[in-house]
C-alpha cells in the first residue's frame, strides 16, 4: 500500500537502499544459505554458520531440510538449542560421528566463549583428511557411558547465530575474537545481512505477505495486511521484530479482533521509543 511503501522509502533514505533492494540482497543470501545446507547436509562441506538476526525464517528452513533428508533415509540428525558444556559437545560428536550424521547448534553462542569447546569443534571442523577428536579429562565419566576419550570424526555441522561473527571478529579482543576467527576459518561463514532493524522489517513483512503467514494462522488477507502495516507504523517502539511477533499479534486478531491494537501495543512496545 502507498501508506507502507512511504514509511519504507523514509527508513531507506538513511541507510540509501531501497525497500525492494534491501529484499532482494536479502533474498539472494537466503537462496545461497539454502543451497549451503543442502552442501553441508550432504556433508559436501564439513560446516556451515549461518549468521542473522532471530525470527526471521534461518532456523524454519534448515530444520525442513535436515528433516526432509532424513525422512529420505539420507541422515541422521540431531537439533541442539541454548547452553551446552564441553564435555556434552564431546559427547554429541562422539554419538553424532558418522558420515551420514549432522548436527545443527542453533543459537548455541555460549560455545565461541568457552575454550575446551572451541578446541573440539576446531577439532571437528579441521581440514585435515582425519579429524581425530580427543577428551582427555574426566575420562572416568566418559568411560562410565560407554565413550571413548580419542575418536574419528566424519560428521558435519550447522551454526545458526544471531551473533554477527565477522564483525566480532574485529571489534572483540582477546580469546573471543581468535575463536569467531577460526570458525569462519574452518566452515562456510554466511552473514544473510539481517543485522540492522530496518533489513528486518523489510525482510519480515515481506515474508509474511509473500507465504500469507499470518492467513495461516486464521487471518484475512485483509486483516494480515492490517498487521504488517501496524508493525511498520509502530517500529520504531517495538524492540524485537520478527515473525514471532507478527504470529503473536494475529494471535490477538483471532482472539479479540477489535482489541488486538491495544494489545500489541502493551505487549510489543518498549518503554521508550528507540532512536534512529
Amino acid at each position: 500500500c502507498d501508506e507502507s511503501l512511504n514509511r519504507f522509502r523514509t527508513i531507506a533514505s538513511r541507510t540509501k537502499e531501497t525497500p525492494k533492494e534491501r529484499i532482494v540482497k536479502i533474498s539472494e543470501r537466503f537462496s545461497v544459505m539454502y543451497k549451503l545446507a543442502v552442501t553441508a547436509i550432504a556433508g559436501a562441506v564439513r560446516g556451515l554458520v549461518v549468521s542473522g538476526a532471530p525470527g526471521t525464517g534461518k532456523s524454519h528452513t534448515i530444520k525442513a531440510l535436515l528433516r526432509q533428508a532424513k525422512d529420505r533415509g539420507e541422515i541422521n540428525y540431531i537439533a541442539v538449542s541454548g547452553t551446552i558444556t564441553g564435555i556434552n559437545l564431546y559427547k554429541l560428536l562422539y554419538k553424532f560421528k558418522g558420515k551420514n550424521d549432522v548436527i545443527l547448534l542453533d543459537d548455541t553462542d555460549s560455545v565461541y566463549d568457552d575454550e575446551d569447546s572451541m578446541n573440539l569443534l576446531k577439532a571437528a571442523l579441521d581440514s585435515n583428511e582425519e579429524r581425530v577428536i580427543s577428551w582427555l579429562s574426566e575420562s572416568n565419566v566418559l568411560k562410565a557411558e560407554g565413550i571413548d576419550t580419542q575418536f574419528v570424526y566424519e560428521g558435519s555441522m550447522i551454526f545458526i547465530t544471531n551473533k554477527d561473527l565477522q564483525t566480532a571478529a574485529i571489534t572483540d579482543r582477546g580469546r573471543n575474537a581468535v575463536h569467531y576467527r577460526a570458525m569462519m576459518d574452518r566452515a562456510v561463514y554466511l552473514d544473510l545481512k539481517l543485522h540492522s532493524r530496518e533489513d528486518v522489517l523489510a525482510w519480515v513483512g515481506h515474508m509474511v505477505r509473500k507465504h500469507h503467514i499470518l492467513v495461516q494462522k486464521g487471518l484475512t488477507r485483509g486483516q494480515e495486511e492490517e498487521v504488517v502495516v501496524w508493525v511498520e507504523k509502530h517500529y520504531a517502539q517495538i524492540p524485537a521484530l520478527s515473525i514471532r511477533l507478527m504470529n503473536k499479534i494475529a494471535g490477538y486478531v483471532v482472539t479479540f479482533p477489535t482489541e488486538w491494537e491495544m494489545m500489541a501495543r502493551v505487549t510489543a512496545f518498549a518503554d521508550n521509543p528507540l532512536e534512529y
